[in-house]
Formats: structure tokens, C-alpha cells, sequence
């Protein structure tokens, strides 16, 4: 199933930007971006809250939750802001952008002050139904680089299809919170290095710990480590998240010289058995096309499309 795009999976696929804006209107605007000046962001609360569509108190105290420098940016017109973008810097090194605002048109504008500011390539999210918003992106340079879809599944399905999925002799499966959190974390790691779109994934081990401690999503009965019991390595790891939306599959792993046994079937089929007992008939969870063996197997579950989402990249002019 799919990989980990967010800074914590628990989340949504980002905000998957802006509002829906007709084509007219998104023409029209274009015509007016000579009037558009593209401002650094401060500490220009007044300016930007409307945007945000909550009050500049709020919009603060939100910020400075975020746990990473703030960058922002302000597209504003006649003295009112009408577009933003801000950055999340994730683990892996991949720069993010997070627009808001009616103005799709400013997002151009909004990506090239980023990108001259910041010199490197910069990442977004966008739902593959909205033309509208793939249109402004393209038109600032964006391009695919990743394409997934989100499927709603059945417990009573998958957990069908693991029916036989033992855990193999000589390893034993634990909840996250009753093993070295140093070694879960190397693991992970590891893990996410291996997984489409978190290649290159160095993670922080602050933000790591406070997954597993402060995190209300994280029930360590559906976030299983497996061990060597021979030597006591740690050899794979499945996570789903309780979101009060409902379980959301977050990652699936095992090292190489593992993925010819029964382990991960295993991992899965006892998170998923932990999660089945949360109040819930179903799970979501993301995988590519470009998997043949998982997104097939979302037909043969049965599994509902819930949509496609693109991850796009912006490259620095050379």
C-alpha cells in the first residue's frame, strides 16, 4: 500500500490546495496580476488572516505550533491579501508548498518568489479532479512526479485475503510502545528510504518520538514492530493510524532479505485485526498505479476509489 508524503501520515495528504475557482474567473485573473505584489511574510497577521479565513490570533498561535521556521508568502492586491503559500520542510528534504486563497492565478508569482528564494526544488499536492488548480500549477512550472490514489477498504475483505498469514517461526511480532524507541527509529528510517516519493528520507528524532508519545492517533495495537528472535534485529513494521475520521493505513515495511517470508502478511493482518476493533467497517489507504501488484489487488478487494492526488515538483531554472 502507499508510502508516507506528509510530515505525519495520520494527517491528510496535505491540504490539497485551495478553493475551487470557475475558469473564467481563473482566466480573468490572470489579466490582473500586473497588480499583484508578492510579499515576504513577517509578521503580517492582519494581512494574511483572511486569507487563511480565521483571525490573525489564530492564524498565529497555529504557526507557532508548526515546530519548523515559518516561510510564507503574501499575494496581495489593492491592499488585500488574495493568495498565500507557505513551506513544510520534511524529513527527506523535500521542500513542500501549501497555497490558500481564491487568486490560483498568483500561484505562478507565489512559486517563483519561493523558488528564487529558497534556490532548490519545491513539492506540492493536488487533487487529480481539479483541473483548475493542475492548470495554475502547470502553469508555474510544476510537473507530475508521483500519482496516487485513495481507496476506502473493507476489513472484512483484506483481512479475507490474509486469512493465511502466519508469522514465520523464528520471528515474533510487538506494539511500538514495548520496544527500543533508537531502533524503531533506525528502522523506520530505512523503511522510508525504500518506499516511492520519502526516498532520501533522513528522519528527525524529536518528531519521531513525539509520533509515538503525543500523537492521538498512534495505538500502538495497530503499530507493530517485527523481530529476529535469533539475533534480535528488527526486521520490519506496519502502522495504521486512528484518526477520529476513521483507521487510515499508514506504512507497510520489511528489510530485503525478509520480503520472501510470510512476515509482512503478518505484520498487516494483526494491525489490521487491532484496527477492525476501533468502531469502524473500513480503512483508507493510498497506493500508486505505477504498483501493478497493490493497486490490482484493490480491485480484487473490491476496494472504493476515493480519488487520485498528484505529488508535483517545481525545478529551479538552471
Amino acid at each position: 500500500m502507499g508510502g508516507e508524503p506528509l510530515p505525519s501520515e495520520h494527517r491528510e495528504h496535505g491540504r490539497i490546495n485551495g478553493v475551487s475557482k470557475p475558469k473564467g474567473e481563473l482566466q480573468a485573473a490572470a489579466g490582473s496580476l500586473w497588480r499583484v505584489e508578492i510579499v515576504a511574510f513577517t509578521d503580517e497577521y492582519e494581512l494574511a488572516a483572511s486569507v487563511y479565513d480565521m483571525a490573525a490570533a489564530e492564524l498565529r498561535a497555529r504557526d507557532e505550533r508548526q515546530g519548523q521556521p515559518l516561510q510564507r508568502w503574501l499575494a496581495v492586491r489593492d491592499g488585500e491579501a488574495v493568495a498565500a503559500v507557505s513551506t513544510w520542510r520534511r524529513p527527506d528534504d523535500r521542500t513542500f508548498l501549501y497555497f490558500v486563497g481564491p487568486d490560483r492565478a498568483a500561484h505562478s508569482l507565489l512559486t517563483d518568489a519561493v523558488v528564487d528564494a529558497l534556490g532548490r526544488p519545491v513539492h506540492t499536492f493536488v487533487d487529480a479532479e481539479d483541473g483548475d488548480l493542475l492548470e495554475a500549477l502547470r502553469s508555474a512550472g510544476f510537473e507530475v512526479e508521483v500519482v496516487e490514489e485513495r481507496f476506502r477498504i473493507r476489513f472484512d475483505r483484506v483481512l479475507a485475503w490474509l486469512r493465511r498469514a502466519w508469522v514465520p517461526s523464528g520471528f515474533s511480532i510487538h506494539p511500538a510502545d514495548t520496544v527500543d524507541e533508537d531502533r524503531l527509529f533506525i528502522l523506520d528510517n530505512t523503511i522510508r528510504q525504500d518506499t516511492v516519493g520519502t526516498d532520501g528520507w533522513r528522519g528527525d528524532r524529536d518528531w519521531f518520538h513525539d509520533e509515538l508519545t503525543e500523537s492521538p492517533p498512534f495505538d500502538p495495537s495497530a503499530y507493530l514492530v517485527a523481530i529476529d528472535d535469533r539475533t534480535g534485529d528488527y526486521v520490519g513494521l506496519v502502522r495504521i493510524w486512528r484518526n477520529q475520521t476513521g483507521p487510515r493505513f499508514g506504512l507497510i515495511g520489511v528489510l530485503p532479505e525478509f520480503r520472501t517470508t510470510t512476515i509482512a502478511g503478518a505484520l498487516l493482518r494483526q494491525a489490521l485485526l487491532a484496527a477492525s476493533q476501533w468502531g469502524h467497517e473500513t480503512l483508507t489507504a493510498e497506493t500508486s498505479p505505477s504498483n501493478p501488484t497493490i493497486y490490482r489487488r484493490m480491485g480484487r478487494l473490491d476496494a472504493e476509489s476515493l480519488g487520485r492526488f498528484h505529488q508535483m515538483v517545481r525545478h529551479p531554472s538552471s
